[in-house]
């Protein structure tokens, strides 16, 4: 397996488990899905730093070329926390747009309860 493969599970795998623990959050205890992209986006870090470290020492230890110094795991790294973070963003403004919606739609009902 090479690198560009290893990069893209990594992401896959983020996104999809981020996305179900929010989703299942949202649904069963009712925690907003705003707060949980806040959440998604403070794992950005960890995560890349995770992958990083752990791709650094693999290239130290294996070692495949002497000049080679890693800098492909620090791109890769790169990447992928420029698309963690466009995710967190994305799933943060869905979240709000769902909670407005809400918010107006249950001001709506009372609104309509009080005229009856």
């Amino acid at each position: 397996m090479n690198g560009d493969a290893l990069v893209w599970i990594v992401l896959f795998l983020s996104i999809v488990i981020c996305d179900y623990v929010a989703v299942y959050l949202y649904k069963q205890k009712r925690f907003p899905l705003w707060l949980s992209a806040i959440g998604m986006a403070l794992l950005v870090p960890v995560i890349v730093f995770s992958f990083v470290s752990v791709g650094v020492s693999y290239n130290n230890i294996v070692g495949l070329e002497p000049d080679d110094t890693g800098e492909g795991v620090a791109f890769a790294g790169g990447f992928i926390a420029v698309v963690l973070g466009l995710h967190s963003i994305i799933v943060f403004v869905i979240g709000a747009i769902v909670s407005i919606y809400n918010f107006t739609r249950k001001t709506q009902k009372v609104k309509k309860d009080h005229v009856l």
